[in-house]
């Protein structure tokens, strides 16, 4: 499957839309020691967490939350956080099911994500743990640019590391598509 053609089979689902067995599907990848090294809360979260977490996204304008589905098959997640209509920005993060990593399904994530957010936004960011240069490559292959970096931000255990800020606006994003359009995305 081509990435265009992978953007486009890729669908977004509100977590509140999801059956109760895809929002423990959501914890259980969550839960995956590959996802947890990544992510800013890396504790194994508990069921009762899970669904209070669940139960505080309604009515909060602030947070949008969605599964990632595949062909009819639930592999990630994605959100946007911070979300300032008044200054037309938000944060966002995204993860994939552990065995779905690879294979150009976080590129063609992002792809269909920055469409999705820039129909509404001006500005994106995100912070990315400064070990993640995978994903702090993919960013910045879409157009972010590195903003900055929080030091000794999170500790795990014994160490602390640092965080990448990272942002990208809607004109970047455009010039952004119109490049990738010519190049790595065609089918």
């Amino acid at each position: 499957m081509g990435l265009m053609e992978m953007v486009r089979a890729l669908e977004l689902r509100p977590i509140n839309q999801l059956t109760s067995s895809q929002q423990s599907k959501i914890l259980a990848m969550r839960n995956q020691p590959e996802v947890r090294r990544n992510m800013y809360t890396s504790h194994v979260i508990s069921d009762k967490e899970h669904a209070r977490w669940i139960d505080g996204l309604t009515g909060d304008d602030t947070r949008e939350f969605f599964g990632v589905f595949l062909e009819g098959e639930l592999i990630g997640a994605v959100s946007l956080n911070e979300i300032s209509l008044k200054n037309h920005r938000a944060d966002w993060a995204f993860y994939l099911d552990a065995e779905r990593q690879g294979g150009g399904i976080g590129s063609a994530l992002e792809f269909k994500f920055l469409e999705y957010a820039f129909e509404r936004l001006e500005k994106l960011n995100c912070e990315v743990l400064a070990f993640n240069q995978p994903v702090i490559g993919l960013h910045k292959k879409f157009g972010f640019k590195e903003e900055g970096v929080r030091r000794r931000h999170i500790e795990r255990g014994e160490e602390c590391h640092d965080a990448v800020l990272l942002g990208i606006t809607a004109d970047e994003w455009r010039a952004s598509r119109a490049k990738l359009m010519e190049g790595a995305f065609r089918d």
